[in-house]
This record gives structure tokens, C-alpha cells and sequence, in this order.
């Protein structure tokens, strides 16, 4: 199996989010997060402000999950 490039999963992750994660692998909660995300968003856009804020918490944490991904990925 390759090894995978964290700096290229952090940035697909930067950009849409979980999608660093479906490039580690995992794509089941890769896809998961980025539904969230988009939900969230759209949540955030049209009914509550406060959805934004969460939105933001849930890409900071789906950033770590990617971190955590590639490094088990590559079996550090």
C-alpha cells in the first residue's frame, strides 16, 4: 500500500471538508463529515447563525481526524 501525502489530505480537507479523511481511506466517515458540514452550512445560511459556529467545530475537528487517519494510514 502508498503511503499517503498528509499535506495533500490536510488540504483537501482545508477545502472540502472530510474529504482529506475519504483520501486516507476511511471513506465511510470521510463522507460523514462532509454531509455534516454541508448540513450544517446550509443550516447555518438559512435558519440559525449558530450552526456556522458549529460548522467551524466540526471542520477543526474533522482536520484532526485527518491527521489521525493518514498517520494510521501510514502506520505511524
Amino acid at each position: 500500500m502508498a503511503e499517503k501525502n498528509m499535506v495533500l489530505a490536510l488540504v483537501l480537507s482545508l477545502i472540502f471538508t472530510g474529504i482529506g479523511i475519504v483520501y486516507a481511506g476511511n471513506v465511510k466517515k470521510g463522507l460523514t463529515f462532509f454531509a455534516l458540514s454541508v448540513i450544517l452550512n446550509i443550516l447555518g445560511m438559512w435558519v440559525i447563525f449558530i450552526f456556522s459556529w458549529i460548522s467551524i467545530l466540526v471542520w477543526a475537528y474533522a482536520l484532526y481526524q485527518t491527521y489521525l487517519e493518514v498517520q494510521a494510514a501510514n502506520g505511524y
